[in-house]
């Protein structure tokens, strides 16, 4: 990435493997702002932390790290709470994602899910809008649910990877609706991706002229959202 050019990126905590214990989620915070920043740093490229409880992550001693996160989020490292939000909409996860949204100060990046994604996007917002989140980024919004993400006025997360969108989808996307915030990402996390697709949206943007609205969406939104 460094060699392409990129000089900052934004890692998120979520669930490389089977968060089955409070230990396990610190162990993966820990890696985050230490390990995966110093790991950056050898490489020219400036890592950003966002921490927190993905739903695929809560286990039955979530009460401990969410205990344990306000610690964690003091590290200079970390800009963001992410990825949280909601899977399934049980009443364990929205309790979680409440608690999380509720943490002042630090932007939020929410996930939103591969099934019932509109039905579960709509209960997210909701809940935003309850609790009066600001600073709020949407994630994995696609096609199918554009319309439901633009009506809540938060920024949008379009990850481009397989099996999320494609370049081709996020150009369409940003061209066709200039009026909205998005934030171009990879999700690079621990399955297959690109890490350079933000790069190639940019590029793909400029070629077919919109320069502007190429360097909004994949560098200036986030970095306004981010690294205030």
């Amino acid at each position: 990435m460094g060699v392409a050019g990129v000089t900052d990126v934004l890692t998120l905590a979520h669930d490389p493997m089977r968060m089955s214990t409070s230990d396990v989620l610190a162990d993966h915070f820990h890696k985050l702002v230490n390990s995966e920043v110093r790991r950056g740093a050898e490489n020219g490229v400036n890592v950003h932390v966002g921490l927190g409880v993905h739903p695929r992550s809560i286990n039955d001693q979530v009460d401990t790290t969410l205990e344990l996160l306000p610690d964690f989020v003091a590290h200079p490292a970390v800009v963001a709470i992410g990825e949280i939000g909601l899977e399934t909409c049980t009443t364990v996860e929205e309790q979680v994602f409440r608690t999380q949204l509720e943490i002042d100060y630090y932007p939020k990046v929410i996930h939103t899910p591969r099934r019932a994604k509109r039905e579960v996007l709509e209960r997210i917002i909701a809940i935003v809008d309850d609790v009066g989140a600001k600073d709020v980024v949407i994630d994995h919004i696609d096609p199918s649910t554009i319309d439901v993400a633009l009506e809540a006025g938060t920024y949008i997360g379009i990850t481009v990877q397989p099996g999320k969108a494609s370049v081709r989808e996020a150009v369409g996307l940003i061209i066709e609706y200039p009026e909205a915030k998005f934030v171009v990402n990879s999700d690079l996390s621990s399955q297959r991706s690109d890490c350079l697709s933000v790069a190639r949206v940019l590029r793909a943007l400029t070629v077919e002229g919109y320069a502007d609205r190429a360097q909004k969406a994949c560098v200036q939104n986030g970095r306004d959202l981010f690294l205030r």
